[in-house]
């Protein structure tokens, strides 16, 4: 029953398009990041989301198969987290990142679907 299960979550991630990652374009990795993060918090049911950077890239639509693509979001996720918009956790074996409600600037453009200002705060604590 459990192999069933498992392998009908592996068809349906299958069918999903995953559309390619421009890495030369500084301000579309900076979109891509504002759309990942943005459907992670529209899906939040709580005040507070955690996440990965692969979790981030799987969001936005994006292939997670190439390192580039991880290094230059958790690029991206640092410069926010040294700017105090989202929290570093790495208590843990994997290095997660936190966005709180209460905490951050950026949840309400996030939750309210307004990427263009969400483009432009992380784009101003990334650089």
């Amino acid at each position: 029953m459990a192999k069933s299960g498992a392998l009908a979550l592996f068809l349906r991630r299958r069918d999903v398009y995953m559309r390619a990652f421009n890495t030369a374009d500084f301000k579309e990795v900076v979109k891509t990041v504002a759309e990942g993060l943005a459907k992670i918090v529209s899906e939040a049911r709580g005040n507070c989301v955690s996440f990965t950077p692969r979790r981030v890239l799987e969001a936005a639509g994006i292939d997670t198969t190439a390192p580039i693509a991880l290094t230059l979001v958790k690029h991206v996720l640092e410069g926010l987290a040294s700017h105090g918009l989202v929290v570093k956790d790495d208590s843990r074996s994997k290095i997660r990142y936190v966005l709180c409600r209460d905490r951050s600037q950026l949840w309400g453009p996030l939750k309210a679907g307004d990427l263009e200002a969400a483009t432009s705060i992380i784009y101003s604590s990334a650089e």
